[in-house]
């Protein structure tokens, strides 16, 4: 194994660069002016997307069953998607995210993957998929123009196309050793597996014209992109999980994660405020925006993430 690769599979457990990971975040936070506080839970939005979720014929139970997702799904509508007016476009947001993550989760290789490998070309010929979940984000995706303009939802469905890719790349390259060489292949990998466009014009209303916010459309897709990335890695470090934007980064540019890390952070800073600035003249877009990356970071607030241990190192660096 060469030392890139090391650099990739090989977790940080080192004491001072984990307290200097959490410190990295949390002034990540400060910098873009968030600060930890309570994610919103709602039981009866639980309840409702479950029976939209059977009432839709989407796989509830058996292998395919997205169920172990909705809960997650259901708090990220109620916290990053809260602000948009149509319940209805909530609902499918909510069900479409857990679809993808029960596909990422489901399909792990064998026939699933041969029909994960055909699922672009079959949606386009109009015809059925090789398995319940994938029907069913086959299904959701065709609702993209209820909910959005023409161009709006030809660009989530592209995007989560592409999605649908990265499913098979991670499964034909998992063995691929990690080149030096190609510093850009993770920047890559990340627009097609993140789904930042995606995400991104899933937080406007549907009523708000194009024009307003498609200039700020990079940056907004580098905040879509790596929010979780960043918000993420302290977790993923503790527990051993490599397999993230940041590890493969680090990796195809020969540097340590942590200063992968804070290359990510010092992006993804100047990306938030330059869509600040330039949305300041469109209320609409801007109040948007906000409301979707201050709840996007109290999504985060779950005790999964740990950000509340994060910030805990801010305020000892605060009382220092």
């Amino acid at each position: 194994m060469t030392m890139t690769e090391d650099s990739l599979f090989a977790s940080t457990l080192d004491g001072n660069v984990l307290a200097s990971i959490r410190r990295a975040i949390a002034e990540f936070l400060q910098r873009c002016g968030a600060h930890y506080e309570a994610y919103i839970l709602d039981d009866a939005w639980h309840t409702e997307c479950c029976q939209e979720a059977i009432s839709r014929g989407i796989p509830m139970d058996g292998k395919y069953s997205i169920r172990p997702f909705i809960p997650a799904c259901v708090a990220l509508t109620a916290n990053a998607y809260g602000h948009l007016p149509d319940r209805a476009t909530r609902m499918w947001i909510c069900l479409l995210d857990s679809v993808i993550l029960a596909v990422d989760d489901h399909l792990v290789g064998g026939q699933d993957m041969e029909h994960m490998n055909r699922f672009n070309e079959r949606f386009v010929n109009c015809q059925p998929q090789g398995n319940p979940v994938l029907n069913s984000l086959d299904m959701l995706l065709r609702e993209a123009p209820r909910y959005h303009s023409p161009l709006v939802s030809n660009l989530i469905t592209t995007s989560t196309l592409d999605y649908t890719s990265s499913i098979v790349l991670d499964h034909e390259t998992k063995d691929m050793q990690i080149s030096t060489k190609t510093p850009s292949y993770p920047e890559y990998w990340r627009i097609l597996s993140g789904l930042p466009n995606a995400i991104a014009f899933l937080l406007f209303p549907s009523t708000l014209p194009v024009q307003e916010y498609i200039q700020s459309m990079p940056d907004l897709a580098i905040i879509t992109g790596h929010m979780n990335d960043i918000l993420s890695f302290y977790k993923e470090e503790i527990s051993g999980d490599t397999a993230n934007y940041i590890s493969l980064r680090a990796a195809s540019r020969d540097i340590t994660k942590l200063d992968a890390l804070r290359e990510v952070i010092d992006q993804t800073v100047q990306a938030h405020h330059n869509i600040l600035e330039s949305w300041k003249p469109h209320t609409e877009a801007y109040d948007a925006y906000v409301s979707f990356f201050h709840g996007y970071v109290r999504f985060h607030c779950t005790p999964r993430y740990k950000l509340e241990e994060i910030m805990s190192e801010r305020s000892s660096c605060d009382d220092s």
